[in-house]
């Protein structure tokens, strides 16, 4: 994937305590600007706490809808490496 560097460099970096607040919001205006974005997914850290991996793995969410990062239960707190991804509308065209 030609992104594999940004993904790592997401993944790497602490959180802050509104990052979902943020991620989502942002998303949430790319849709409502009837853009590209057609939702969210969450990339999961394949070494992370048993919280993510409870996750839908290729689940699209709505930013309403979507699980506020890092989960409830995830024991890395704000240094958990999974990231919201956005759907972009090529993404959902090559699925159908």
């Amino acid at each position: 994937m030609t992104f594999d560097w940004l993904k790592g460099f997401q993944q790497n970096m602490q959180k802050s305590e509104d990052y979902a607040e943020k991620a989502l919001a942002a998303y949430r205006l790319g849709m409502k600007a009837k853009g590209s974005i057609m939702g969210v997914s969450i990339t999961i850290d394949d070494e992370g706490c048993d919280a993510c991996h409870e996750l839908k793995p290729q689940a699209t969410y709505h930013p309403d809808d979507a699980p506020h990062l890092p989960l409830p239960n995830c024991d890395r707190g704000l240094a958990c490496r999974c990231v919201y991804r956005p759907i972009m509308s090529y993404q959902v065209d090559k699925k159908e």
